[in-house]
């Protein structure tokens, strides 16, 4: 009986994480903002712009992604959906969220 309830336990925490992992909550600096989701290489970001200053949200369920990985596709979907180059210097962030300066033309 122990052992079903480990796998129930755990079940349940994989589906919450799943769900959770789809959320596209912005910060609070960033509500309001415009949202534009955009997809790289079978990742989802929802990418929102307040002047040169852009939030990143991964919303694709992945396993264990590469943050390296994550942040060179999180910088091509700033650059589709803002047209804006990113500052190297102004970019930050985890598997997740990633926080960008951007210049744009």
């Amino acid at each position: 009986m122990l052992g079903q309830s480990i796998s129930f336990g755990r079940l349940a925490c994989v589906s919450l994480l799943v769900a959770l992992s789809a959320c596209d909550s912005p910060s609070p600096r960033f509500m309001g903002a415009p949202a534009t989701r955009v997809s790289v290489d079978g990742t989802e970001f929802t990418v929102r712009q307040l002047g040169n200053e852009v939030e990143v949200i991964r919303t694709s369920a992945e396993y264990r992604p590469r943050k390296s990985e994550v942040l060179t596709k999180a910088v091509l979907a700033i650059q589709h959906a803002t047209g804006c180059r990113v500052d190297p210097d102004g970019f930050d962030g985890d598997h997740n969220i990633i926080l960008a300066r951007v210049y744009c033309p």
